[in-house]
């Protein structure tokens, strides 16, 4: 099942996205409503909404605000949720504007002992950002998106690059390396082998 999540103002366009079902994160909730999009699940402690915004939203549906002092963040809380209800592809809108981090944090919680079986992907205007688990994967090239970057999460990870400009065969990456980013797929796939999990982020110039 899948599901997209919007978590705070987005410069992608989210009204035509209307093949899945929405959740809503915080200020995401009221955004969503705005759009005329009625959210499926809602989540955070609305800290970051205005009391005209609070009104607007108590006047559509009900919400269940978590403390504001928690030891998750809204976006936590709302992928392990969504996780535990049975969906395994999430797209999360939101999440790299603002807070270094916030953005920081969000990608590394993809590494999340539960979350890692679930295909997450972080989507702005310019990027789409995922984790690919260890071993062998074949992946797409999204529209419009001209690179291809590779971040090893941990120290020493091999990579394989089948059908890319800059192929790789077992090569072995160190953390602070850049010798994986800005590459180009070839056509429109290519094929990953990693050691470890690894984060593809694809970009727009």
């Amino acid at each position: 099942m899948h599901i997209n999540v919007l978590v705070r103002a987005t410069s992608t366009s989210i009204e035509n996205i209307t093949e899945s079902p929405w959740a809503g994160v915080d200020h995401g909730v009221y955004l969503l409503l705005k759009d005329g999009i009625i959210p499926k699940y809602t989540y955070g402690d609305f800290d970051s909404i205005t009391e005209k915004e609070r009104r607007f939203i108590d006047e559509t549906l009900e919400i269940n605000p978590v403390e504001s002092e928690k030891d998750d963040t809204d976006l936590e809380i709302a992928l392990l949720d969504l996780t535990e209800r049975g969906y395994t592809s999430i797209d999360v809108y939101g999440a790299t504007g603002g807070r270094l981090d916030h953005l920081l944090g969000n990608t590394q919680m993809l590494l999340h002992e539960k979350l890692t079986d679930v295909k997450i992907r972080i989507i702005d205007m310019q990027n789409v950002v995922e984790l690919l688990n260890k071993g062998r994967h074949e992946v797409l090239k999204n529209r419009d998106m001209k690179y291809v970057s590779f971040l090893p999460m941990y120290d020493r990870t091999r990579l394989t690059l089948e059908q890319f400009k800059y192929p790789l065969e077992g090569t072995k990456l160190s953390l602070g390396s850049t010798l994986t980013i800005s590459n180009e797929f070839t056509g429109e796939k290519g094929f990953v082998e990693t050691s470890e999990p690894i984060l593809m982020i694809q970009s727009i110039d």
